[in-house]
């Protein structure tokens, strides 16, 4: 690099400038940067900050959250423990307090402090920390987009959408039938040849979406400028046409051909070795079947390689051509064909644009955001003509930041902070780039190598961690020799160096039956299989477990002999196929393990399929199949002769019946959850399982399961629906992050990780059995390269440039190898072949110092010779070689000690009439008493109310015992006529779930704009209808929306923009004291409008909650809305005023909407100046949507303004 490194010393580092600190693996990175917030706080070293900072103003941004949570803990840790010493020496003065400790870097500059200052800054900062500053990249453009939304242009209602797969799916599918249905069969054909399934292309280009850091490098650019159509018929379909003229042409002619290659061959006009007798007919055959598939739209080697001219006259041997028409046509479409791959790549661009642009629509439309675009909308907002005031906002709250793991930064994020932070070159901010380019490994998830390296071009000052405090001494010696290159960078690029670093502190060693092993063994054989790898890995585990069972392995301190546990070995894979050999051959000697990077999903494993067969069951256990289905899966453990004995014994099926009937009862009266559990207790599936080979992960999977289901209910209407969601996901629809598969066990295992989950991780002994196999390359749908001219990222789309693609791709693998080869602690174990194959390999090149190159190698490397130049540059001992055929394995039998659990007793004070209570529960509590003083009057509605809490969301159920009192007191002449017979509101589909689906709907849509097609079919499909009710439907939708709401105007939903309202508005109203449920009546006789039946509830204690449809601002004036779906009758007088009141009145819906007046009313009085209830509070809607006829505010709509004085006394009862 251009410039130098200097050795990093935390209390001198400087901390107003633009720095990059680059730590290798193990140097103690997370406590450099907890050092440097410490100095920050306290303002304290040589070039220090130019004032004290506080949590506040120190950002401090990585990429996960797991990384956040550890990096607030351990500043919390170490300012905790400052203080602590600070107050010490403040007593005695004694520095021996800061020695051997995390804050000895202090000792230097402890005389100089104002102790009194500095313990006050301290015990602040570990006060504030919760409001530290500590966020990931994602989270602090969030933060910012909300904070400064009127300088970044951002809506505050911006719903952020973590997942974007269902969304990706529909768009894509969208797309095909928008631009692929209408055309032919051939270019049909073509398009799937090429590209797959709907499913397989949105896999390919996914991650390619939501990345517009990404140029095109490109020879042709009009393919780029056609729309699809245009490039589809140029190109695809008149290509196809000539094919298929080509195949026609060649039938017609194929008897001239093969007779004019005979004459050829007899005169010896062409090369008789390349046109043998017998490899004819073989050829002529192969572009026979061809040209008689049309479906076959590839071109056969047989034409591209010797039936074209250009092919023919390569094969000349004399001035006198070989030529007919056939060929000539032959090479014009061979031509053509070679530019296919081309096309390929150009389909992938134009579909990309589309789902852009698509996305980018439905995203505006919807106020929705992802993750990517918050990066991008910062970005956006930073780079604009007011930029510079959004960036100055920023270094005021934020006068420091530091980056963790800044070398999986991508230019965008750059280009955020660099606008921020480095571009105005102010000095009275600072910004440090902490890590470490060996270990950039996340290509794939956009990270961007040049993109680090630029920034460390940038910094002013650039330090480096010289000190390694994770590895052995003599095993960090010999893999520092690995990448000490004498001739060439061992990464690759020039600018990426590798610094040998040292020893920070002893760390022991590592004892096998009583004797030192070697740091770094090697085990070798005559060309391995993957298998034959994963065995000896196992069958060497087995005998360091066995040794450590008898006390003779483990690691020597100090302190003694520490016996080896299954939990300190770690083996480090590629991949879930890996990882599965690995599990499999250590499960061979009794081993447990854990895979701890599996990303698979829980539903693709067996027990998600034979759930399906049990929930089958016990939703309809009066199925003998379905019954039988459920018993003969493996969870249940009945052999086939069991099962046949129940077929034959009445009393005992009808046992079986009787089970499966009584876990349906549970199904509907408590939910999936609950009767699974039940189910799996009472056939006791986990003790069966647990002692079955992968045990603990069936029966964690199981329970896993068990929870998806339980939260999927909310989303399906039916017990039924709730077993064909689970039937998509089984098929692998729509599926979300949360569906992953957890961690079977925290127990003593031997962990199985991927080399990338296991970067900044350190395990005593790590495995590497596969590290040897040859490396992949880029395989990806889409290449790209980085562009030092251009400084960007360009996609070859022509590969001409794959010298490029390959070399980024093999610096990768370069820099997963060092990440793998730094993990351990004690010991480091490889597998290899006893040679190298002509393949390139990233240990290969490490161990041949670069000699390979990076072309395929032409020749085979011996690692016996690779691993004796290693040996000269380490010592003898610190290096041990095996050979495979003679490692020897044993049976692990450890002894498992009976285990004694007891919970935890609690001694705290529960005060258990403390709750979170809301309209339903007061209603349900309300109701309940009435029915034992008395029981003929009690109310049985089924309505919004319910008698479940969860009917909150909901808001309403229809009533049945509603319509029976409007029946009777309505004339029937007002019928609705507009709507086709049997379409109006009224015959709308009534239920829970019909009233959720509607309030999705409205939650959803923008009023102001027309109506959103999407949410009218998701709509349908959620209420199960025909495609017939869906004009009806928006005949409906806008009738309502344009429903005037008021008596005084016309306002309706439809003026109603974005910005003037709140849709469900959640709230909680405390209650100070106890609800005073004697107090409560009085006030409700004395003010309220609605004379109400005696309220009779249990005391109450703790809070109130609710959700409030729709909040929204209205000339000045604010307004509650809520929908009610309730259906009252089939005519339009049944929703007239009168009985709306009614049921207003017999649903206690007055209740619900006193509590909502009374949270509205505080929330006005907390955000507005001068609040005025009667000014500034419009009153309370309550719209029954059956009813709402478009034209006026006579029926469907209730409307209410509650006395002030009502509210105000219900105020303060809360």
């Amino acid at each position: 690099m251009t410039k130098e490194f200097f050795p990093l010393n935390p209390i001198s580092t400087p901390l107003n400038s633009i720095v990059l600190i680059e730590a290798s693996a193990g140097t103690g990175k997370t406590f450099t940067m907890v050092s440097l917030y410490l100095r920050l706080l306290l303002q304290i070293g040589e070039n220090c900050f130019n004032k004290p900072l506080s949590v506040e103003e120190i950002l401090v941004v990585t990429f996960t959250e797991a990384a956040t949570q550890e990096l607030r803990e351990r500043i919390r840790n170490r300012i905790h423990l400052a203080k602590q010493q600070f107050e010490q020496y403040s007593e005695n003065q004694d520095k021996a307090i800061f020695i051997k400790t995390d804050n000895e870097f202090i000792v230097d500059v402890v005389e100089q402090l104002d102790l009194k200052a500095t313990i006050q800054r301290l015990k602040i900062a570990e006060q504030n920390m919760d409001l530290a500053a500590i966020y990931t990249i994602h989270g602090f453009c969030r933060r910012m987009l909300m904070q400064y939304a009127f300088n970044s242009g951002i809506h505050f209602n911006l719903e952020l959408v973590t997942d974007e797969s269902a969304l990706l799916t529909r768009l894509t599918n969208e797309l095909w039938r928008e631009h692929f249905y209408p055309l032919s069969f051939e270019a049909t054909n073509y398009i799937y040849h090429h590209l797959g399934t709907p499913a397989e292309l949105l896999k390919k280009i996914q991650k390619f979406v939501t990345n517009d850091e990404i140029g095109i490098d490109i020879v042709d650019p009009k393919l780029l400028a056609l729309n699809f159509e245009d490039f589809i018929h140029q190109y695809i379909e008149k290509d196809i046409h000539e094919l298929n003229a080509l195949k026609a042409t060649w039938l017609a002619h194929e008897e001239e051909i093969i007779r004019l290659i005979d004459e050829a061959k007899d005169k010896k006009l062409i090369k008789g070795a390349s046109f043998k007798s017998n490899h004819l007919p073989g050829r002529f055959q192969a572009i026979r079947e061809w040209a008689n598939n049309p479906t076959d739209l590839s071109i056969p080697e047989a034409l591209s390689k010797y039936f074209n001219q250009s092919a023919m006259d390569s094969y000349l041997t004399k001035d006198q051509p070989v030529s007919h028409a056939v060929f000539e046509s032959a090479d014009k479409v061979v031509i053509k064909y070679q530019n296919h791959p081309l096309y390929v790549q150009v389909f992938y661009y134009h579909y990309i644009q589309w789902i852009k642009t698509q996305l980018k629509d439905y995203k505006l439309n919807h106020q929705e955001k992802s993750f990517d675009d918050l990066l991008r909308l910062l970005k956006e907002a930073l780079t604009s003509t007011h930029g510079e005031k959004l960036a100055q906002l920023i270094r005021q709250q934020y006068p420091f930041a530091m980056i963790d793991e800044f070398q999986d930064t991508d230019s965008q994020q750059y280009k955020i902070f660099s606008t921020i932070y480095i571009a105005p070159q102010n000095a009275n901010t600072g910004f440090v780039m902490i890590g470490d380019p060996k270990q950039a490994i996340y290509q794939f998830r956009g990270a961007d190598i040049f993109t680090y390296l630029k920034a460390a071009e940038q910094a002013k000052q650039r330090f480096t961690l010289n000190k390694n405090y994770r590895s052995e001494e003599n095993l960090l010696h010999s893999v520092n020799q690995i990448f000490d290159f004498t001739n060439t960078q061992p990464f690759l690029y020039q600018n990426i160096d590798f610094l040998a670093v040292g020893a920070g502190k002893p760390q022991g060693r590592f004892e096998v039956n009583g004797n030192t092993e070697a740091p770094l063994g090697f085990y070798l054989g005559d060309n391995p299989s993957n298998e034959q790898l994963a065995e000896v890995c196992a069958k060497t585990i087995s005998q360091w477990l066995m040794g450590a069972l008898q006390n003779k392995t483990g690691f020597r301190t100090d302190k003694g002999l520490e016996a080896l546990r299954p939990k300190d070995i770690a083996v480090l894979v590629r991949n879930g196929y890996e990882a599965g050999l690995v599990k499999n051959a250590l499960q061979a000697f009794n081993i447990s393990s854990v895979y701890l990077s599996d990303r698979s999903n829980v539903f693709d494993c067996d027990e998600a399929k034979e759930l399906l067969l049990i929930l089958e069951a016990c939703l309809n256990p009066f199925s003998e199949r379905n019954v039988l289905n459920a018993i003969a899966t493996s969870v249940f453990c009945l052999t086939s002769a069991e099962i046949q004995h129940l077929k034959q014994n009445e009393n005992d099926w009808e046992q079986w019946i009787n089970r499966f009937l009584n876990y349906q009862r549970t199904w509907r009266h408590q939910g999936v959850l609950a009767m699974l559990h039940q189910l799996f207790l009472a056939e006791q599936i986990p003790q069966k399982l647990i002692n079955m080979a992968n045990g603990e992960r069936r029966v964690t999977d199981l329970l896993h399961l068990a929870e998806l289901l339980q939260e999927a209910t909310a989303l399906n209407e039916s017990d039924s629906a709730l077993l064909r969601w689970f039937e998509r996901q089984i098929r692998g629809e729509n599926r979300q992050d949360e569906q992953a598969l957890r961690l079977e066990s925290e127990q003593d295992l031997v962990k199985i990780v991927t080399i990338h989950k296991s970067k900044g991780l350190e395990y005593s002994i790590v495995w590497l059995p596969f590290i040897g196999a040859k490396a992949k390359g880029n395989n990806s749908t889409i290449a790209t390269y980085y562009n030092e001219e251009k400084q960007s990222v360009l996609w070859d789309m022509e590969k001409q440039h794959n010298d490029a693609v390959i070399k980024e791709s093999y610096a990768e693998e370069m820099r997963l190898l060092y990440v793998a080869l730094t993990r351990a602690k004690y010991h480091l174990s490889i597998g290899l072949a006893n040679e190298f194959s002509a393949q390139w390999n990233a240990l290969l090149y490490a161990l041949s110092e670069g000699e390979i190159g990076l072309d395929a190698p032409k020749q085979k490397y011996c690692t016996t010779d690779l691993l004796d130049h290693l040996v000269e540059k380490v010592n003898q001992e610190n290096i041990a070689r095996y050979n495979i055929d003679e490692v020897q394995g044993e049976m692990y039998s450890p002894e498992k000690p009976a285990k004694q659990y007891q919970a935890k007793i609690s001694h705290g004070n529960i005060e258990r009439d403390w709750g979170v209570n809301s309209f339903s529960s007061l209603k349900r509590m309300n109701d309940l008493s009435h029915a034992k003083n008395k029981p003929t009057e009690l109310l049985t509605l089924e309505s919004a109310v319910g008698f479940s809490e969860i009917l909150d969301s909901a808001k309403d159920v229809d009533s049945e015992l509603s319509m029976d009192f409007i029946e009777n007191n309505v004339e029937l002449n007002d019928n609705v006529t507009d709507y086709p017979v049997g379409y109006s509101p009224f015959d709308f589909p009534r239920g829970m779930a019909v009233g959720t689906a509607l309030h999705y709907f409205f939650e959803k849509q923008d009023f102001s704009k027309p109506l959103d097609d999407v949410l009218i079919d998701r709509l349908l499909e959620i209420v199960q209808l025909e495609k017939s009710w869906k004009e009806p439907l928006i005949q409906w939708m806008n009738q309502l929306l344009t429903t005037p709401l008021l008596q005084a105007n016309s306002f309706s939903l439809s003026n109603l923009n974005l910005k003037d309202c709140v849709k469900e508005m959640q709230f909680y109203l405390k209650i100070e004291n106890t609800l005073d449920v004697k107090a409560f009546n009085q006030i409700i006789a004395q003010y309220h409008s609605i004379q109400s039946e005696y309220y009779e509830f249990e005391q109450i204690k703790g809070m109130l909650k609710g959700f409030i449809d729709l909040a929204f601002r209205h000339n000045g004036q604010y307004y509650v809305l809520d929908y009610k779906s309730n259906f009252l009758g089939n005519h339009l007088n049944c929703y007239a005023k009168e009985h709306l009141s009614h049921a207003i009145k017999q649903e206690h819906y007055d209740l619900q909407y006193l509590l909502y007046s009374v949270a509205m009313h505080r929330y006005l009085k907390q955000r507005l100046p001068n609040y005025n209830y009667d000014r500034d509070f419009g009153g309370i809607l309550y719209c029954f949507v059956r009813g709402m006829n478009g034209k006026n505010a006579n029926y469907g709509v209730y409307f209410d303004k509650p006395q002030r004085a009502l509210i105000e006394c219900l105020d303060k009862l809360f």
